[in-house]
């Protein structure tokens, strides 16, 4: 069966891949006398002050890592830790507003000096699966990953699937990335290593590579590029109004009408991107079609974008874009 053979190679194929071996290293542990975690409402100003430290050593504090934090603007979540002298003076204070980052300050001839570091991370690799049921990105959550892993997802295969449309119930998806943790909580999702979509529309694969000058990309298994001439959908992938019909109930007429195109539902301001590299043969409004950009293509093909709520600005005909 052909769809058992492809997760077969999939399978051989992340087995085989070379390259982002899992590397973590040991993060800098606080030892000092005071270590807590900010909470809500808490300030560090009044959480110092809990701890005994006097307001001029808050301040002088304060000064030293203006250049880098807000004090006035730390949530709530964030650690530190601090040690004091025998005078009350802070010798040392470690500020780590999220998993990755760390702001230390540190006493150096009479004076508090500031760095900022990231801390190092554990990287894991991480992999699903699953089934198409109603949409893609309900199959994907329902697996176990996030909306941002379904963006990524979307985008990889943005040349070869329009997602909006072409998604069928039974469709099968696979997908393995990277992700970083510290002490075993997830910082941040990483890039997309290999990924397949098997289904009505066709198979396919993608398979992320950085050849030796850098540049990044994803190719099928025969090494070719996934880009193409032409975008399957001009939005990513979100949710769809309506379909292209030859017989649709107009929402205002309300009688059947042909409908020679797709609308998208997507907040006032979200991105229209042209589908292919193009010049503008027209910008502006047109009747029923609002506000509207029409590109010219090679070979004569032309794409339309209607029902714009404004034009991007340097949009003007004659203008050259890219996909």
């Amino acid at each position: 069966m052909r769809g058992s053979s492809a997760w077969l190679a999939l399978t051989l194929l992340l087995a085989c891949r070379s390259g982002g071996s899992s590397s973590s290293g040991s993060i800098p542990s606080s030892d000092g006398p005071s270590v807590d975690t900010l909470r809500r409402g808490e300030s560090l100003y009044t959480a110092l002050r809990k701890k005994g430290v006097e307001p001029k050593y808050i301040l002088e504090l304060s000064r030293s890592l203006k250049r880098l934090v807000n004090l006035r603007r730390v949530m709530p979540g964030g650690k530190y830790a601090f040690s004091c002298d025998s005078t009350g003076a802070i010798v040392w204070f470690r500020y780590m507003p999220d998993l990755e980052t760390e702001i230390v300050a540190e006493r150096r001839g009479g004076k508090l000096e500031v760095t900022r570091r990231k801390l190092p991370l554990e990287r894991v690799e991480r992999s699903l699966a699953g089934a198409i049921g109603s949409s893609l990105y309900d199959a994907v959550l329902e697996a176990g990953g996030t909306p941002r892993l379904v963006w990524k997802f979307a985008d990889i295969f943005q040349w070869e699937i329009d997602f909006h449309t072409e998604p069928r119930p039974g469709d099968r998806f696979a997908v393995v990335w990277e992700e970083y943790r510290r002490d075993g909580r997830t910082v941040r999702e990483g890039r997309i290593l290999a990924a397949a979509y098997i289904g009505k529309v066709g198979e396919f694969w993608a398979v992320y590579y950085r050849d030796p000058r850098g540049h990044e990309d994803y190719y099928d298994l025969k090494g070719r590029s996934l880009r193409k001439a032409f975008l399957r959908s001009p939005l990513r992938y979100r949710r769809i109004s309506s379909r292209f019909s030859r017989r649709r109930l107009h929402p205002i007429l309300r009688r059947y009408m042909p409908h020679w195109g797709v609308d998208y539902a997507a907040p006032p301001g979200t991105p229209v991107h042209a589908t292919a590299d193009g010049v503008v043969l027209f910008r502006g409004h047109k009747g029923p079609n609002g506000n509207m950009v029409i590109l010219g293509h090679r070979n004569g093909y032309r794409t339309y974008y209607l029902h714009l709520s404004r034009f991007a600005r340097g949009i003007r005909r004659g203008r050259r874009v890219r996909q």
